[in-house]
């Protein structure tokens, strides 16, 4: 009897470690257990191609985001350091990067089944739910919002595809400055978004929780001149680029300044009074994050309800000059990642939560040179719509 036992026991050891089959979104892939440490693994670009996230690797990390959400996987020097890491990392195995199937799907809101046969990843189709249009100045502000967060391809001019979208053709008018319809299409990879009255306005778009924002048409004015605030920390060599960075935009014509503030609470609130407020942070690899509210009341309720009054429409212009929707810090986070060639992420950030207007987070790696400098500042005006 006891040697049968053996036997079966080493039979359940070779079946936990062989491969099995993996379906994500159903697509074909190959889940593998390094070490028999039962955290299942597959190829990260497949993974990502099934379920249609964006990737990108980086200055040792691996990115992978849906929307307005986005995981973070530092790449351990191999299987044993990426498994035993909490949570489990990503790690390279014959050129290839492999993820953890799991915590990615977790990360990102997908369904993860295990069983003794076979693996299953699926994301639920991202159904169109509303819409609501308001003027952001001259321009028209449409958010979009699907039953979860979405990635968006551009195709021609006011057009987008919604990978993994689902929905009947359908047409909403809109009574918009340039805006006159929304036009939802099937496609073979999700569901066409079409803007009418956009092909000839300029467009800018970004991700939010739940949806996609649009804008159609010249953007407002800023201040001028807009105030800077950045803030470079405690580490020496983060605030020398700090300096660079206000130094840079004052050339520019920018009224920018370095914040000395000590303490989480006078940090945070020393961007209170900024048109742009710039925290500057060590880190692994070159990164920008706005801020995004999870589990915490971090965000100021007057800044809240604010913003709630631009996004209905009918606040008065005052209003406007005190307080920036949400969006803008997720469109400055777009332009510092451009300048920077950084992804970009969103997080409950306490330094940014009581900002009224754009913030973002940036974190630069040891030995980050004046050449940041530069490159951030030309996303800081970007992002204002001035040339450097």
């Amino acid at each position: 009897m006891r040697p049968a036992l053996g036997v079966l026991a080493l039979l359940g050891l070779a079946l936990a470690q062989a491969p099995k089959p993996l379906l994500a979104n159903g697509v074909p892939l190959t889940a593998r257990y390094p070490l028999n440490r039962g955290i299942s693994y597959t190829e990260a670009r497949g993974l990502a191609g099934a379920l249609g996230l964006g990737y990108l690797v980086a200055g040792g990390d691996l990115y992978l985001t849906l929307g307005a959400r986005g995981v973070r996987l530092a790449i351990a020097s191999g299987p044993k350091a990426a498994v035993t890491a909490k949570p489990p990392a990503a790690f390279r195995q014959e050129g290839r990067v492999m993820a953890p199937v799991k915590a990615v799907a977790q990360a990102l809101g997908a369904r993860y089944q295990g069983s003794p046969v076979g693996l299953r990843v699926s994301l639920p189709p991202a159904r169109y739910q509303s819409h609501l249009l308001s003027q952001a100045g001259e321009a028209d502000q449409l958010f979009v919002g699907f039953s979860r967060d979405v990635n968006l391809v551009p195709l021609e001019a006011g057009r987008f595809r919604v990978i993994g979208g689902a929905a009947e053709p359908g047409f909403w008018p809109l009574f918009g400055r340039h805006l006159y319809g929304l036009e939802l299409a099937p496609d073979p990879y999700g569901l066409v978004l079409t803007l009418r009255g956009a092909e000839n306005q300029p467009l800018r778009y970004a991700p939010v929780p739940g949806g996609a924002m649009f804008w159609v048409g010249s953007p407002p004015p800023a201040p001028d001149p807009p105030r800077v605030v950045v803030d470079g920390g405690e580490s020496p060599a983060i605030r020398k680029v700090a300096e660079g960075v206000v130094a840079a935009l004052r050339r520019a014509g920018l009224e920018a300044r370095l914040s000395q503030a000590q303490g989480t609470a006078a940090r945070a609130e020393a961007g209170t009074a900024a048109d742009v407020f710039l925290v500057l942070a060590p880190g692994p690899a070159p990164a920008v994050y706005s801020y995004r509210p999870r589990g915490r009341a971090l965000s100021l309720r007057f800044v809240v309800k604010a913003r709630e009054a631009l996004l209905l429409g009918g606040a008065p212009p005052a209003l406007a000059r005190l307080v920036a929707p949400a969006e803008a810090s997720v469109r400055l986070a777009a332009r510092l990642a451009e300048a920077l060639g950084a992804p970009r992420g969103q997080a409950e950030i306490a330094l940014l939560a009581w900002a009224p207007k754009a913030a973002a987070l940036v974190e630069l790696p040891a030995g980050t040179g004046g050449e940041a400098a530069g490159r951030i500042a030309r996303g800081v005006l970007a992002y204002l719509g001035r040339k450097p």
